[in-house]
């Protein structure tokens, strides 16, 4: 049931409420989970409160049979995909849009989708799924998840309402928070130059890979908060001197860019590289905007 969250994720659950109550449902919603560790759990109950009238008006759906089905994973009204190995596929949106070509199950209610990580939906299948979300029927409701909303492509998040859940948990340790900024502060200002300034900076210390890897996600999280801040959701109050000076060098477009460097950066450094020209390329492809 819904209400069993509203201690843990209180806004989320009374903001879904209203919408309910006030009959503003959206045609698609996009829920950042940012590893809540009931995610999984709060979406399903989420999807059964827009789907089930008996969840809306008791929050009890204990003996309601639409609710066992869904728990059964046999309503045909209510599907959840989840990535097939390592991406969701083209032939998966296809085969959930052909399974809500025909009559609902039940009368009068809506139709419910669930794409769990949705940022691994392949080329393809993000493509088809943009159709679906351009062209909603008005009795089908899609609700996307994923731990980071900045790696759902933004022409998909564009087209849903979003929510973020609450987990004190994702906040990061920094093992040098003065370095990553002053970091950032030199690929800032000084761009492709940054080559150059780096190693002084950095007083020609020789990092190991591993140190690299922690480095590149504190600016991650640097750089995924200030988006936050860009959008105006709730992001992190002590990093406020590094994201303004962040903000003053970049559009919406350029953190996003930049966010995807950083992430493919990440992805490479899980083979052995050599650590120089890494950070060459680094630089080189971050700034490049």
């Amino acid at each position: 049931m819904l209400d069993s969250y509203i201690e843990e994720q209180p806004y989320f659950v009374e903001e879904i409420k209203k919408l309910v109550a006030n009959k503003r449902i959206s045609h698609a919603y996009l829920i950042e989970t940012r590893n809540y560790k009931n995610a999984d759990s709060i979406i399903l109950s989420l999807g059964k409160f827009l789907y089930c009238s008996r969840h809306v008006k008791t929050m009890d759906c204990s003996s309601c049979n639409l609710c066992t089905l869904i728990d059964n994973g046999t309503n045909a009204d209510f599907i959840q995909i989840r990535p097939d190995g390592s991406m969701i596929k083209k032939n998966q949106i296809l085969n959930l849009k052909e399974k809500f070509k025909t009559t609902s199950f039940e009368e009068h209610s809506s139709r419910i989708y669930i794409i769990y990580e949705a940022e691994k939906l392949n080329k393809e299948a993000a493509n088809a799924l943009l159709k679906f979300l351009e062209e909603p029927e008005s009795d089908v409701i899609a609700i996307l998840v994923t731990d980071n909303r900045y790696r759902v492509i933004n022409t998909i998040r564009s087209r849903c309402q979003i929510f973020s859940l609450i987990n004190k948990d994702t906040e990061i340790e920094f093992s040098n928070l003065e370095l990553t900024s002053n970091i950032i502060d030199c690929l800032e200002k000084k761009g492709r130059q940054a080559i150059a300034y780096l190693p002084t900076l950095i007083d020609h210390q020789y990092f190991t890979r591993e140190q690299w890897i922690q480095i590149l996600i504190e600016i991650q999280y640097i750089y995924e908060q200030c988006l936050r801040k860009f959008e105006d959701v709730h992001y992190c109050n002590e990093l406020e001197s590094i994201l303004e000076i962040i903000l003053a060098h970049n559009s919406e477009s350029n953190l996003l860019h930049k966010l995807e460097v950083v992430h493919n950066q990440l992805l490479r450094l899980e083979y052995n590289l050599n650590i120089n020209l890494m950070l060459d390329d680094f630089i080189i492809k971050f700034c490049s905007i």
